[in-house]
């Protein structure tokens, strides 16, 4: 219990540290918002999920995503600029700073592990805002629940994308098609039992009329859709909803 109190109780001088603009300060420590609001992002996607993963009342660890990384005894270190915290408090809800393994260089996020043995079990889509984790490094959240349509966003982060000790997202229910960075064949394993084809826009595993109806709303409504309902409702694949898709989704029907 002692490394957790010396952890939140920081000097008076620290309390009052003033952090540059875009970051937040959290028990003296600047952090970027962007990059935390990312992490934030992926919990919420997790917790709303409503993914079932059979959890019994006794089991502390079955949830989405991981309610052990809140409890104050969870062993999920964050490294800041070199030396090693923990922000696990116990309120009941997984934060930012809970989540996983962390490193934070000058405020930044440089790597984060929520793979294998690590059990963050996060579930629901990649947010399409995570090509703003430019510092990132190390990106690991293979065998997880994730799943969805992966950002095209994601090549343009500094991880390399063909090293799995940098850059995993195998054993996950991601869907096809993925972005051309990643998919190598000596890793990438996913479960796409429960994937919906392109132009299944309503998601329930049948392509006809409701789907055609549907698109040509998304047409209508392009600025506001997010990645998601992009990529199920373009069906020619060109990144562009327009009539080209809808006489490809007729087509479909048709034959």
């Amino acid at each position: 219990m002692k490394k957790y109190i010396l952890i939140f109780l920081f000097s008076i001088s620290a309390l009052h540290s003033q952090c540059e603009s875009d970051f937040i300060d959290i028990n003296g420590l600047c952090f970027h918002e962007g990059d935390l609001s990312i992490i934030q992002k992926m919990i919420d996607n997790s917790y709303q999920s409503g993914i079932d993963l059979g959890c019994e009342d006794w089991d502390n660890y079955c949830g989405s995503p991981n309610p052990y990384m809140d409890s104050i005894d969870s062993w999920f270190w964050k490294i800041i600029d070199g030396e090693n915290f923990y922000f696990s408090n116990g309120n009941g809800v997984v934060e930012p700073l809970e989540l996983g393994l962390q490193e934070w260089q000058d405020g930044r996020l440089t790597s984060i592990m929520c793979g294998a043995y690590i059990y963050c079990q996060l579930s629901g889509p990649i947010p399409e805002e995570i090509i703003n984790l430019n510092e990132i490094q190390t990106f690991r959240f293979e065998m997880n629940y994730l799943s969805g349509f992966v950002p095209e966003s994601i090549c343009e982060l500094g991880s390399d994308h063909n090293d799995y000790l940098e850059f995993d997202l195998s054993g996950n229910k991601l869907c096809p098609p993925y972005p051309e960075c990643i998919g190598n064949p000596d890793f990438w394993y996913q479960d796409t039992s429960l994937c919906n084809e392109i132009g299944d826009i309503n998601l329930d595993y049948l392509i006809n009329i409701l789907d055609v109806i549907i698109l040509i709303s998304y047409i209508l409504d392009f600025d506001n859709l997010d990645y998601q309902e992009l990529v199920i409702a373009d069906v020619n694949g060109d990144s562009s909803l327009d009539v080209l898709d809808v006489v490809n989704l007729v087509n479909l029907i048709l034959n």
